[in-house]
């Protein structure tokens, strides 16, 4: 519904519609970097994940190259469609707009990694618990978020963390495209906005105005025979979402590509998309694991990390519809720079014992449930005698790491319900999959 002329809306938006439903040509370009992104953060998880769910023993080899833009997927043709047999993937799958992103391959190494297996669950937990961290103490903390979300709290990210964060990115960047970490340095553009240093307050409130702005035109300007009959609903949802482009953070970080420049390098576009994706996450993850060491006596976690897309969507409507420049023009004049996912990070003493939001408390709050640690059921699915079911489903509702009782709470200490979920029976747990 956004971006239409007034009367011609009555045409456009079905057409829009059509396209997005038959041809899935994505509305506005960031839609389809998401996937990408995604993607991304996916395979540079699992690669990190297999040696600390294995203590050391096993690694992960995960391929996106084949499957990251049509031309290399018609490349790689028949490898994709025997993948497809193999996980039950129909036709009907492939009309709704599903398609096949990265296959991995996990195995045990020669030479096991020298960790131990409290390390290596203790690090599990860790990962598998943290939140997605939007709210800054003292700036957007909601309401009835405990008193200490309610104080700014003067804590800095220490300047030889973010370095080591962005060596990590570097280095995740170069991993996925293949490039040395020099070219990875050119290629990745990131622009830092630091409040803490001169100009840095200003920046941030000049990226929140003109996010601010856009929002603004498109309530202004959206089809009113669409949103009246609502109640106004989808322009009163467009208001609300100025919270989620509110990038609270002592530190920002707006990344993005040159796709000219990723072009000449001779690396393919969709791959340089996940790479980003891998290199956010990454250099984020390293910053959450380092944020849990050497804390002080009231701090609960040093350092929360959020990967947003929503601010780089909102800016995309801007320069579709509006004629806004890219967030990373200012910083990058002399290329042709595309914004494609922003990462904050919050240096706070008391992380919100209610979560995010109090998403984890009350159901009819909209957003992910932050700390419900998936079960293999949940996120795994394998195919036994032809048929693609739940990973040892059996109705329980096991937690990852549940047996370190690493969990949020609630304000009070107590449990919250569902969180810790529910202990697989013994001979499903020991049960052998493909005998």
């Amino acid at each position: 519904f956004v971006g239409h002329l007034p009367l011609l809306s009555l045409l456009t938006v079905p057409w829009r519609g059509l396209r997005k439903r038959f041809a899935h040509v994505d509305d506005i370009p960031s839609i389809g970097y998401l996937q990408h992104l995604h993607l991304g953060i996916l395979a540079d998880a699992m690669e990190r994940a297999t040696p600390i769910a294995s203590c050391g023993t096993r690694m992960a080899q995960v391929i996106q190259g084949p499957f990251s833009s049509r031309a290399h997927t018609l490349d790689n043709k028949a490898a994709i469609q025997q993948i497809k047999r193999m996980i039950g993937f129909s036709a009907k799958d492939s009309q709704e707009g599903w398609r096949v992103g990265l296959v991995a391959q996990v195995g045990t190494v020669e030479e096991p990694l020298a960790i131990s297996e409290s390390t290596c669950r203790k690090l599990g937990a860790n990962l598998m618990a943290f939140r997605s961290e939007r709210i800054q103490p003292g700036v957007n903390a909601e309401e009835k978020a405990p008193a200490q979300y309610h104080q700014r709290q003067d804590m800095d990210v220490s300047e030889e963390l973010a370095y080591m964060a962005g060596r990590a990115a570097y280095n995740s960047f170069a991993h996925w495209t293949g490039c040395d970490r020099d070219s990875a340095k050119d290629l990745l553009l990131m622009e830092r906005v630091d409040v803490l240093t001169p100009g840095g307050k200003e920046r941030l409130r000049a990226i929140r105005q003109e996010l601010s702005d856009i929002t603004d035109k498109l309530i202004a300007r959206f089809p009113l025979w669409a949103d009246l009959p609502t109640g106004r609903s989808f322009t009163k949802n467009a208001g609300r979402g100025r919270k989620a482009f509110a990038l609270a953070g002592q530190r920002i970080y707006i990344g993005g590509l040159d796709r000219e420049a990723v072009a000449r390098a001779g690396i393919d576009g969709g791959l340089a998309i996940q790479a980003l994706g891998a290199a956010a996450s990454r250099g984020a993850q390293y910053c959450e694991i380092a944020g849990l060491v050497d804390l002080p006596e009231d701090c609960d976690l040093l350092i929360g990390t959020c990967l947003m897309a929503g601010p780089v969507n909102q800016n995309d409507i801007g320069k579709q519809f509006y004629g806004t420049k890219d967030l990373l023009s200012e910083a990058f004049p002399d290329v042709e720079p595309t914004s494609m996912l922003i990462w904050t990070l919050k240096a706070k003493t008391v992380a919100d014992p209610i979560g995010n939001e109090e998403q984890l408390l009350n159901a009819s709050r909209k957003g992910a449930l932050v700390d419900l640690r998936p079960g293999p059921h949940d996120i795994v699915h394998v195919r036994v005698n032809g048929e693609v079911t739940p990973f040892r489903a059996a109705g329980s509702q096991e937690r990852a790491y549940a047996d370190l009782n690493n969990f949020v709470t609630a304000p009070d200490g107590s449990a919250i319900p569902g969180n810790a979920g529910e202990a697989w029976p013994a001979e499903e747990a020991q049960s052998v999959l493909w005998p």
